[in-house]
């Protein structure tokens, strides 16, 4: 591809970064479904048809948001996990690197919760909240499954379950965190090495 070729799809690629990034702020402060694609434009400094040219709706525009973010926030679980097998006392290690890892800003909270009340009305976004679950369980089973091995560590459930229990636990502490009044990592992490220690052989509560 020659540099003049190259030029055009650089810009697409940063304006729909662009695009992303006014859309996680605007769909934070003012709900999915009511801000509008001006609103995600002005707040970028966009023209509808800039928005158009990449992206045919407020969902397809979600849906690539969701895509980005989850993407992140795996890559950090997994560099955090990578030398998990050379830790003493793998468990506590796991957890807390993995809270580490966890989005659980208030920005990020409120997008995922305002998308997840439009998606109880429509069916078509609960299908695009449904693939991206999917995806994320199929990665996080072949993360944990293989960082298990390495550490030595054997489970008395699938590991697809106890990727299920803990993405609900941290999902809830995320949703509670929005009205908490008090910290509540603590808590999480206590509820989260209790669950994990539940789920491996051999292990007991400290």
């Amino acid at each position: 591809m020659t540099v003049d070729a190259e030029r055009p799809r650089r810009r697409r690629e940063v304006t729909v970064e662009l695009l992303l990034d006014a859309a996680l702020e605007t769909f934070a402060e003012q709900g999915f479904d009511a801000a509008s694609v001006e609103d995600v434009c002005r707040r970028g400094g966009f023209t509808r048809g800039a928005f158009y040219s990449s992206f045919r709706s407020k969902d397809e525009l979600f849906d690539a948001l969701m895509s980005r973010e989850v993407d992140r926030e795996l890559t950090r679980v997994a560099e955090r996990l990578a030398d998990l097998p050379d830790d003493a006392d793998p468990l506590p290690a796991a957890v807390d690197r993995v809270l580490d890892a966890h989005r659980c800003d208030r920005t990020w909270a409120l997008v995922v919760t305002e998308y997840t009340l439009h998606a109880a009305r429509h069916p078509e976004a609960a299908e695009v909240l449904h693939r991206h679950d999917e995806l994320v369980a199929d990665r996080l089973v072949e993360l944990v499954e293989r960082t298990a091995a390495g550490a030595g560590l054997t489970f008395t459930v699938p590991a697809a379950d106890l990727v299920g229990a803990v993405t609900a636990l941290l999902n809830g502490f995320t949703a509670m965190s929005l009205t908490a009044q008090r910290d509540l990592r603590p808590l999480c992490r206590t509820a989260l090495l209790a669950l994990v220690r539940g789920a491996v052989a051999g292990q007991k509560e400290n």
